[in-house]
């Protein structure tokens, strides 16, 4: 937060820069009429003045036409328009205060006193101020422009990159989360009990295994994936789950066919699925009954709450992982809702790019 020091320092940089600009043109136009510094006479102190405050109007106004611009419209979505619209709008500015300025005062001048506007060198002045003021005004003004969207540009870069680096981060997570200790320990004593009992299912069970592990290490690095690819690895990792709980897990997948070509961020839906079992109970007595469905645009991934007593320690990254992810794809949020009975989360489902 701006301290109101810095605030105030700072508005008087910027009069201080507008003022010197004004400066730069008063010379310009004193050295095509003068021929040097002993020409300066009283009434050019008062000019200085006056235009210093006509260029600081001017600055002032632009730089508000330009904030106000890219409130409304953003440079990367709207670059050509937002650009025809600030020149518009700047031009016809600087036109109003000059003739506020320069033109009115002149007429008063002319009509009320000895000044006289129909003057040859008087309209040459006004043709100078106009051409040559709004050539110098616009230029610093696109400058400035340049200087505030390089900025911009820059910020966006930055923010950029941290949400490439969250992504990694939770595509990293997700693996841990398939090879880690517990993951890989249950699946192996529910392949060894099966070894005994139903070689035929273990052979399956090693087949789905493979293909959870060959999923993950081909997809971990894409930002999307078509859905019917991702329901096939869901598909699979639920295959080791019910091994494992058996009708303790109750899991139910309505997708529309037309659907399963729409794009959804890969691992999103495992990690949402991982979460339900580890906080909440999954027994005989308290089955865990996760659904999944659409729902305007979004697949729902809903269960029933019965958290745990004793809950593993959560890294409290996943979730909040899932949604930066989509925030980098997407302008869609992913929406997460916690009733007395049950957790609700939302994902974008994407439109399918050829």
């Amino acid at each position: 937060m701006k301290r109101p020091f810095q605030v105030k320092h700072k508005k008087l940089l910027r009069y201080a820069t507008n003022t010197g600009i004004a400066f730069l043109i008063f010379w310009t136009f004193f050295f095509i009429h003068r021929t040097g510094l002993q020409d300066f006479e009283g009434d050019d102190v008062f000019r200085l003045i006056y235009n210093s405050l006509m260029v600081n109007v001017i600055l002032e106004g632009t730089r508000r036409i330009a904030k106000r611009l890219s409130k409304l419209y953003d440079w990367r979505e709207y670059g050509l328009r937002r650009f025809i619209y600030e020149w518009i709008a700047v031009q016809s500015y600087i036109l109003l205060v000059m003739v506020l300025f320069q033109v009115i005062p002149r007429l008063i001048l002319g009509q009320v006193g000895s000044y006289n506007f129909t003057d040859a060198e008087t309209i040459r002045d006004v043709k100078e101020v106009f051409v040559f003021g709004s050539i110098i005004l616009l230029f610093v003004h696109f400058i400035r422009s340049g200087i505030y969207f390089y900025n911009q540009w820059h910020r966006y870069l930055v923010q950029s990159e941290k949400l490439k680096k969250e992504t990694i981060k939770v595509q990293f997570e997700s693996l841990k989360q398939q090879v880690n200790p517990h993951f890989l320990f249950n699946s192996l004593n529910a392949l060894t009990s099966l070894i005994y009992k139903d070689q035929d299912m273990a052979a399956k069970f090693v087949e789905q295994l493979s293909k959870v592990y060959r999923y993950v290490l081909e997809n971990k690095d894409k930002e999307l994936v078509p859905l019917h690819t991702e329901l096939d690895f869901i598909y699979s990792y639920l295959f080791l789950l019910k091994i494992r709980f058996r009708e303790n897990l109750r899991v139910d997948i309505t997708i529309p066919d037309h659907l399963l070509n729409h794009q959804v961020a890969p691992l999103t839906m495992q990690l949402l699925m991982e979460n339900a079992i580890k906080h909440n109970i999954v027994s005989r007595d308290e089955p865990l009954f996760i659904t999944v469905f659409i729902e305007d645009d979004y697949i729902i991934i809903k269960n029933n709450l019965q958290l745990r007593e004793s809950r593993e320690e959560s890294t409290g990254v996943g979730l909040k992982n899932i949604i930066n992810r989509y925030k980098y794809i997407t302008d869609k949020k992913v929406d997460v809702e916690v009733t007395a009975d049950n957790f609700i989360a939302k994902l974008p489902l994407l439109s399918n790019v050829a």
